[in-house]
C-alpha cells in the first residue's frame, strides 16, 4: 500500500508541476499581449510627433500613426486569439486521443479530482 501512495503523491506532485508552468505561460502571453497592443500605438505617437515638429505641420503626422500602431495592435491582437485558438485546438485533441489510448488514467482523474472538491 505504501508503494501506491508513493506513486499517485508523485503524480500528484507532477500534475500541480504542469498547472504552474501552464498557469506561468498563460501569464507570460497576458504580459505579451499588453506589449503588443500598447507599443505600435506609443511608437506612432512617438514618431507622429517627432515628424510633426520636424516638418512644422500640426498633428498629421502623429494622428495619422497613431491610426496606423492602432491598426498593428489589433492585428496583432487577431494573431495572439488566432494563436490561442489553436492552441486549444491541439490540446484538445491530444486529451482525446489520450482519453481513446488510456481510459483508465481518466477515469482515476476524475476519482482524484472528485475527491479534493
Amino acid at each position: 500500500m505504501g508503494i501506491q501512495d508513493n506513486n499517485s503523491e508523485e503524480q500528484f506532485k507532477r500534475r500541480a508541476e504542469r498547472q504552474l508552468l501552464v498557469l506561468w505561460r498563460e501569464g507570460l502571453r497576458a504580459i505579451t499581449l499588453g506589449w503588443d497592443l500598447a507599443v505600435p500605438i506609443f511608437a506612432g505617437v512617438f514618431f507622429g510627433s517627432f515628424l510633426d515638429r520636424w516638418l512644422g505641420t500640426q498633428s498629421i503626422f502623429t494622428l495619422g500613426l497613431m491610426m496606423a500602431g492602432v491598426m498593428i495592435a489589433f492585428y496583432n491582437l487577431g494573431k495572439t486569439i488566432q494563436r490561442l485558438r489553436d492552441l486549444d485546438q491541439v490540446r484538445e485533441l491530444e486529451k482525446q486521443r489520450l482519453a481513446e489510448l488510456f481510459p483508465e488514467e481518466e477515469d482515476d482523474e476524475n476519482q482524484e479530482s472528485e475527491r479534493w472538491k
